[in-house]
């Protein structure tokens, strides 16, 4: 039935709703609660991927553990990004614009601005000031860290000028850590030195100070002036003081002014403490990939830098596999993924702005290795050999790769096993033969043989042997054998000669011609003559090392194919047996030696070696990395550069734990140019000094755990212009960041205590230098007015709201007249 005033087309109208405009549709959109929830749900999912990683099985039976693998997918190839950089992409920015939009067009359209509405409006406010806080601190920040040195070490040779005043002859500068070596002068004026210990705590035992603990560094001279050791205490000057070597192990020491009545055994050379101040910090590839290349020409000191703008970090990218030595199988196969990203001169100072240089190849954990491969017929020749030592019964087995002109490589196993050449028959009898020493006397026709036993060897350094019948005689001091010296290795023996010009040291080599006399810790200089130098040649020594300290010694030649291997006999006799390349060699005690491959004219080669990632320490970082650069200008390929942590600019200035491993590559105009593989560097705004650095242990001290440690303090002071003094101290510790010239200082690393870690090292008590932890802050307080606005909305939602409602709602009962309902009883 038709209503009364109205037709059935009316009807038929009023059915069909009218279609919304597209503005109107997208507001609907904005405005709906399910786009909302979707976007949040989008949200946490990306999150939590960037974040935490996937779990994903690789194996059908998904209830073992085994079956699950996880990873992070931002790090795989496709997207190769930090963690910082996946919550810049793209994707992550969009939807957070979206949910801002969304949450501004709903809270306009469908949340009346009213009294009891204002928590909700308060809370979707301060949401959107702490994105838009966000956006402002992740597009500016900065962060990275700087390394500070607490004292370098500042020698100088002065002399007094006509009008009395001290003038600098030469300087040097290097940074005080143990082992560090640096020297001024030249000829008999040079001076040579040596930190060999620093005492961060060490006790001031007399004066005004006495008790206090202070910084102390030992430098060791060697000069014109002979060799002493000058003990340095930083912020006090006046206790600088020499100390005298003794013959007395009980006092090594002596105190110079106890001796000679002078602090100071030499008074034209001038040694003090100065602070090293930072000047940079390096970006942080965690945050986002801040790769660089440092040029600089060869004997230049500061370092010209090239930004790297490729997108590699986590995965390996090679062009060939014959790039490095194990491209692996399976899964573990390095794939084939070239990169080409050109590294341009940016800078006005670059050394070779038309050097083109690009990156043709990186690897995320690896290490350059030499190794030697067959040369073919018409190679050079260096013969190479790889061994296998094996013991069947015990399941052990070792692996050698030798090369008998290699000082380092011609020896194993602490010399116990030796590779040698011989060119003719006559010198496979010497190295069967015990190592000896031959004395000559031609004058009196007088030859003495001293076979060199372990009974000389125990009495080496000891009185000296008279020459019956002659005033000459000798003392057998050191033996030295397989020394990398030139392209073969050399053996020498030094020698005491007691003759009737007096007393001489010589160094015998095995090699006549580099046999010298040495005077005062310096070879008997003779131009023009290249031979051999002494300075009394009324006595001749000679050395024939024979197999030196070698129990087995592999021979080849005089024919390139062939391979003999001498072994300990009765009653200290060789054996000799031909070797066959392939098959074992019984030795006593159940062991075998193979020579698995020879190769008489071996070529070595220079790849990176890829560390299997069962092997890899999670922790590394980028530390193992490097990279591959090519160039039209580079001969032999492409050329790998090791990471480096910092771009030190000498020697000299390296820290603990660091490498400085510059390559250099010519030029086609004969220039040298040296490169540099790190992280791009920013200008500090004031030069940082480290005064001291504190580190509070748990009682009972630090015992090399990291669990025994309450807090790392670094004393700092701050200098805005190189013209400024110094600020007074200002302590950084793990949790009180410290804010200056815009940038906040925090503890990130530290010097601990470390003992030599090879021969020639010197140990370290640590504390020598400090790591800071740099970054700026911006947006951070426009972030924390969002959270304090939402923080204040959700109280008045949660408190005042309810409040306002029962307030209402107790008003609108009482005009109703039903005040009994509004005070909660019956009507």
């Amino acid at each position: 039935m038709t209503p009364p005033g109205m037709s059935e087309s009316d009807i038929t109208k009023g059915s069909t709703p009218s279609p919304r405009s597209p503005l109107g549709a997208l507001l609907d959109l904005f405005s709906s609660v399910t786009f909302g929830i979707v976007l949040l749900v989008l949200l946490f999912i990306y999150m939590t991927i960037g974040s935490a990683g996937i779990l994903y099985p690789i194996h059908p039976n998904i209830f073992s553990t085994d079956a699950w693998v996880h990873a992070q997918m931002r790090q795989w190839r496709p997207f190769e990004m930090t963690e910082f950089e996946w919550f810049h992409w793209w994707p992550f920015d969009v939807m957070l614009f979206l949910l801002c939009l969304v949450m501004t067009i709903t809270t306009i359209r469908k949340i009346p601005l009213k009294v009891v509405n204002l928590g909700v409006w308060m809370i979707h406010t301060g949401i959107i000031v702490l994105c838009l806080g966000s956006v402002i601190y992740f597009a500016t920040k900065v962060e990275g860290d700087a390394p500070v040195v607490r004292r370098a070490v500042v020698a100088a040779l002065v002399e007094k000028t006509a009008d009395g005043e001290m003038a600098v002859i030469d300087d040097a500068r290097f940074v005080a850590m143990p082992g560090n070596r640096s020297s001024l002068g030249m000829g008999e004026s040079k001076y040579e030195f040596e930190i060999t210990t620093i005492d961060p705590a060490w006790e001031m035992l007399s004066g005004d100070d006495e008790g206090d603990r202070a910084y102390s560094v030992n430098v060791l001279v060697n000069g014109p002036s002979g060799q002493f050791v000058r003990q340095l205490i930083a912020g006090r000057p006046d206790y600088t003081e020499d100390l005298i070597f003794t013959e007395d192990p009980q006092q090594p020491f002596k105190r110079s002014v106890k001796v000679n009545g002078e602090k100071l055994v030499d008074k034209d050379l001038v040694i003090s403490l100065d602070f090293e101040s930072a000047r940079w910090m390096y970006l942080r590839n965690d945050l986002a990939k801040s790769w660089a290349l440092y040029l600089r020409e060869l004997g230049e000191e500061e370092w010209v830098e090239r930004p790297i703008d490729g997108q590699f970090l986590y995965n390996d990218y090679i062009a060939d596999r014959n790039w490095i030595w194990n491209p692996g199988s399976g899964d573990d196969q390095v794939p084939i993924d070239p990169i080409d990203v050109p590294i341009p001169a940016v800078s006005p100072d670059d050394p070779a702005p038309d050097l083109n240089l690009r990156v043709a190849g990186y690897l995320r954990y690896a290490q350059v290795r030499s190794q030697a491969v067959s040369g073919g017929i018409g190679g050079t020749l260096n013969p190479a050999a790889w061994v296998e030592a094996a013991l069947p019964g015990e399941g052990l087995q070792r692996e050698y790769m030798m090369m008998a002109f290699d000082g380092q490589r011609s020896t194993a196993d602490e010399g116990m096993l030796a590779f040698r050449w011989v060119s003719e028959e006559s010198e496979f009898q010497e190295l069967a033969t015990p190592p000896s020493l031959i004395f000559k006397v031609p004058e009196l026709n007088v030859t003495i043989t001293e076979k060199l036993d372990d009974a000389t060897r125990a009495r080496l350094g000891e009185d000296f042997v008279e020459i019956e019948g002659t005033a000459y005689g000798y003392r057998v001091v050191a033996i030295q054998n397989d020394l990398a010296i030139g392209e073969r290795p050399v053996s020498v023996a030094i020698v005491e000669l007691k003759t009737p010009t007096g007393l001489h040291r010589r160094w015998v080599f095995d090699e006549p011609s580099l046999t010298r006399d040495v005077v005062d810790g310096a070879p008997v200089a003779d131009a023009g003559h290249t031979g051999m130098m002494v300075a009394d040649d009324s006595i001749l020594v000679t050395y024939t090392p024979g197999s030196g300290n070698a129990l087995v010694t592999l021979v080849a030649g005089p024919a390139e194919d062939r391979l003999r291997m001498m072994m300990p006999g009765g009653d200290g006799a060789r054996v000799v047996q031909d070797v066959t390349v392939g098959e074992p060699i019984p030795l006593a005690g159940g062991l075998n030696l193979t020579v698995a491959k020879y190769a008489p004219r071996a070529v070595v080669e220079r790849k990176p070696m890829v560390v299997p990632k069962f092997q890899r320490s999670r922790d590394a970082k980028e530390f193992f990395s490097l990279l591959g650069i090519d160039s039209n200008s580079i001969a032999g390929g492409v050329q790998w550069l090791q990471f480096h942590m910092y771009p030190f600019e000498s020697s000299e200035q390296v820290l603990r734990r660091h490498r400085y491993r510059p390559s250099v590559i010519a030029l086609e105009d004969g220039r040298m140019i040296e490169m540099l593989f790190s992280r791009r560097r920013m200008p500090l705004p004031a030069d940082i000094a480290l005064e001291e650095f504190v580190l509070t242990t748990h009682l009972g001290g630090y015992t090399g755990e990291s669990s025994t440690i309450r807090d790392y303090t670094s004393m700092l002071r701050f200098r805005d212009e190189p013209a400024e003094q110094w600020s007074e101290p200002v302590p950084v510790s793990m949790n009180k960041p410290v804010e200056h010239g815009g940038y906040w200082y925090f503890q990130a690393q530290w010097d601990p205590p470390e003992e030599a870690r090879r021969q020639g090292e010197r140990a370290s008590a640590g504390l020598n230098y400090t790591v800071l932890g740099v970054g700026n802050r911006h947006g951070v307080y426009i972030q924390l007015l969002g959270c304090c606005i939402a923080v204040i909305g959700m109280i008045y939602a949660f408190y005042i709201k309810p409040v306002i409602k029962q307030r209402e709602r107790k008003r609108i009962y009482e005009s109703a007249g039903l005040t009994a309902v509004a005070k909660g009883g019956a009507s």
